[in-house]
């Protein structure tokens, strides 16, 4: 199969989760609250502390976690102030927070283990946790900073179980400690958990929708921040990379390039559902973007990863 036919076909079959999600949500009531909850902050940080706990840290792997965080820190930033000339009320923090963010957990984990191979996959999952470092941290406050004064934003960051497990994670690695076996299935399983009820939990949201309200300058904004602005400043990185700085090498490209083509992060609609920020909405807008990646994905992986065919 070639490398278009491979996402195209993961995408679909990852879409099958919303649509799970969907009718438990429409016929069978289920909670979708309770599962946000649940999902942000007990099966997340099991999964965000396992990830470094479980491998050899190293600077190097590190430090792809810095720069995800640092391109989607400024990205969400020129978000920010470029949509606020069109939105002075909340609409442009959360446009600057999907600007950061990336569904590189549920949505993209089945398509990277599909395509690289284990090193690849594992400096996929680094960069992965800079773009969730900067949901919990800059992001977060960029949403929370409406609501609260900046002392009580700062304070909401701090208290994220995602970030504090994240650095534990690191600090078991570098100590040398290792997590014992009997925990594997158990991880793997959590892994899991965190891909399908990220996808169910969308789903959950549509089930809630009358009818779809469209808000077309918000969606419009959205798709520009996540798939115009977000490719080119990956890529801009890279080209500088080559050119100047030389950290990195193919693999590492790959990885950031599969990356940027992510649709819009899940994880927004609990943000704004916690911030009671119209999450009906914010849902039929993530919702619109996983529909768009099953035509946006395959074609931008096949010109900017064409190396893996």
């Amino acid at each position: 199969m070639t490398i278009l036919s491979i996402v195209f076909f993961k995408t679909i079959s990852v879409l099958l989760s919303v649509v799970i999600g969907f009718l438990a949500g429409r016929y069978s009531k289920v909670e979708r609250d309770s599962i946000a909850s649940l999902l942000f902050y007990f099966i997340s940080p099991i999964v965000f502390f396992a990830i470094p706990a479980s491998t050899t840290l190293t600077v190097s792997a590190l430090s792809i976690t810095v720069v995800t965080f640092c391109i989607a820190s400024l990205l969400s930033i020129f978000s920010y102030y470029f949509f606020g000339r069109y939105w002075q009320d909340h609409t442009r923090n959360i446009i600057a927070l999907s600007a950061g963010t990336a569904n590189g957990g549920y949505f993209m984990l089945p398509i990277a283990s599909a395509l690289f191979d284990d090193h690849t996959l594992s400096v996929y999952m680094m960069a992965v946790i800079g773009v969730n470092l900067f949901e919990s941290s800059v992001g977060f406050y960029i949403c929370a900073r409406n609501f609260s004064n900046t002392p009580e934003s700062i304070l909401k960051v701090i208290k994220l179980p995602i970030l504090n497990v994240f650095l534990l994670g690191c600090l078991f690695s570098f100590a040398g400690f290792t997590l014992p076996d009997f925990l594997d299935d158990f991880i793997y399983n959590m892994k899991g958990a965190f891909s399908i009820l990220g996808m169910i939990m969308v789903g959950l949201y549509l089930a809630t929708l009358k009818r779809f309200e469209i808000d077309i300058k918000f969606t419009l904004a959205t798709f520009l921040a996540k798939f115009i602005f977000y490719p080119i400043g990956v890529n801009i990185f890279i080209l500088l990379d080559k050119l100047i700085f030389k950290w990195y090498d193919d693999d590492d490209y790959s990885a950031l390039r599969l990356l940027s083509t992510a649709p819009m992060a899940a994880n927004i609609i609990v943000i704004a559902s916690l911030q009671k920020f119209h999450p009906e909405k914010v849902a039929t807008t993530v919702f619109l973007s996983l529909l768009f990646v099953v035509v946006y994905m395959p074609v931008m992986v096949s010109i900017f990863l064409s190396d893996l065919n």
